[in-house]
């Protein structure tokens, strides 16, 4: 994949030097050295006669002196050299996490595109051939009883109510089809825009989960991505479940806008709040794949508990 940064590959040759040719070693080497030739030449100095008692207290406060300045000296490279290297591990260490991190979402995404696209083949596949069988033998089924009505003989009455019950139970059929067409991939999402779609959906999950739901929607361009539309109606979708299944909530309250060229939905349901400990559970996939859809468009979906009562979801993506 394009567009991932590249590791550094370059290992500094001190790092496979033998332990006695770095650089840490050497300090230490030469710190002996010199502050050995200090304490032997002072030491002849110190005995010499030739130094009056002054003198002497002088050269013996040098001396200390010399061992502090050394002493700092030798930390100071010591411990510039140590963190020099944690800061070099830890940009690698940062370099490695969000490489993984890129290669991550670019996966996330490649997999939610491909689920989607398969979503699409699907719903048409069932809604076009599988509702064009269907319709076919509904039209038979009529055909078959429209013959068998237009004839006198009562012994037929029993098939005709038979094939009465069949023609319903295709029309069932039929609406049933739909219905998992339209959950796969909702027509509206692709013929009439994002705006119609959430308002679709929302008085669909009223009617499933009875559940007062409503949206919204103020001044929505036309021109939102393809890409977009879909993310944000997911995550409105996966939010509307979240809160059919875990809030208990009597009531679901929705905006769409668009401010500063930043589309932003926010949901608001009246349950008993979002736990913040579950926003750092792995298992919560569902909320997870809410984070990874917004971040495949550039956006982002904040999730926290009202002030007053139930969850507040808010999803803004830059146009």
């Amino acid at each position: 994949m394009k567009g991932f940064p590249s590791l550094p590959r370059n290992v500094p040759p001190e790092i496979n030097a033998e332990p006695w040719l770095r650089p840490e070693a050497r300090i230490v080497v030469g710190y002996l050295f010199l502050a050995s030739a200090w304490i032997v030449g002072s030491d002849l100095l110190l005995t010499s006669s030739a130094f009056d008692q002054k003198k002497i207290a002088t050269l013996q406060s040098l001396k200390g002196l010399n061992f502090v300045v050394v002493t700092a000296l030798l930390l100071y490279f010591v411990l510039r050299r140590a963190f020099d290297g944690w800061r070099m591990a830890e940009a690698r260490r940062r370099l490695v996490i969000e490489h993984a991190r890129e290669r991550f979402r670019a996966l996330s995404a490649y997999v939610q595109d491909l689920r989607e696209k398969d979503r699409i083949r699907i719903a048409r596949e069932i809604h076009d051939e599988l509702g064009q069988l269907l319709t076919g033998i509904k039209m038979e089924v009529r055909m078959l009883e429209n013959s068998l009505a237009d004839r006198d003989d009562r012994i037929l009455n029993p098939a005709i109510d038979k094939l009465v019950e069949i023609g319903e139970l295709v029309d069932d059929t039929i609406a049933s089809v739909q219905t998992i067409a339209s959950g796969l991939r909702p027509s509206a999402l692709d013929n009439q825009g994002l705006v119609t779609a959430l308002i679709d959906e929302a008085e669909h999950f009223s009617q499933r989960g009875g559940i007062p739901c409503s949206i919204l929607v103020e001044d929505i361009p036309n021109t939102i991505p393809p890409a977009t539309s879909t993310a944000v109606f997911r995550i409105y979708q996966e939010s509307l479940t979240n809160v059919a299944r875990h809030a208990d909530a009597r009531r679901i309250d929705s905006k769409l806008s668009v401010e500063g060229n930043v589309l932003k939905l926010a949901i608001h349901d009246d349950g008993k709040g979002i736990d913040p400990l579950i926003l750092d559970n792995p298992k919560s996939l569902g909320l997870i794949g809410m984070v990874e859809r917004a971040e495949g468009v550039g956006g982002s979906v904040t999730f926290s508990p009202h002030p007053e009562k139930g969850t507040d979801v808010v999803l803004t993506v830059p146009l």
